[in-house]
């Protein structure tokens, strides 16, 4: 692993959980080059993004905490196999040229948000509005490197808020003794 990415992993590994992910989603915008970065929640029938990053505010107003149907996402089209993880440009990809997002959007990277049992949480993802032909496999590994320190810290918030919330005399959070 790069030095640049090995002191990136120690910081986001020392960051509380939304500083955490917060520094997840710009390294990611960064290091990608894209327009912003965004982790979601998906399941059946939506997507919500839950947390964007991008220099351009109107973006993040737009989309923090917006919820879509799933079939006009993405990322339902990457988790399922039918768009590659990168897409240099969207407009020529079949399987999503015709949503709405490929008309803004030119270039995606998703990757999914693995929890340790298997489950997907939802996924992270960068977007351009230029196309991005030159992507390399070590974005993709970047990104998915990130992904796993995000899936981390969302189990380590559910430990803790399971720890905060169980009945019974107050427990200490922390590591196990």
């Amino acid at each position: 692993m790069p030095s640049e990415y090995a002191e990136l992993v120690t910081k986001l590994e020392a960051a509380r959980e939304t500083d955490a992910i917060e520094q997840a989603l710009t390294a990611a915008r960064d290091h990608l080059g894209m327009d912003a970065s965004y982790i979601t929640t998906i399941d059946s029938h939506q997507q919500a993004i839950h947390a964007i990053v991008s220099e351009d505010r109107d973006v993040v107003t737009r989309y923090q905490g917006t919820v879509f149907p799933v079939e006009q996402t993405f990322c339902l089209r990457m988790l399922d196999g039918e768009i590659p993880n990168m897409v240099p440009d969207t407009q020529a990809e079949p399987a999503i040229s015709g949503l709405a997002a490929a008309e803004e959007f030119h270039a995606y990277v998703g990757v999914p948000v693995r929890l340790s049992d298997g489950r997907i949480h939802g996924t992270l993802c960068c977007v351009s509005r230029a196309t991005r032909p030159g992507m390399q496999p070590e974005e993709l590994r970047f990104m998915q490197v990130l992904s796993d320190i995000v899936a981390a810290r969302i189990e380590q918030a559910r430990g803790d808020m399971a720890r905060l919330t169980a009945s019974g005399a107050p427990q200490k959070l922390g590591p196990p003794q």
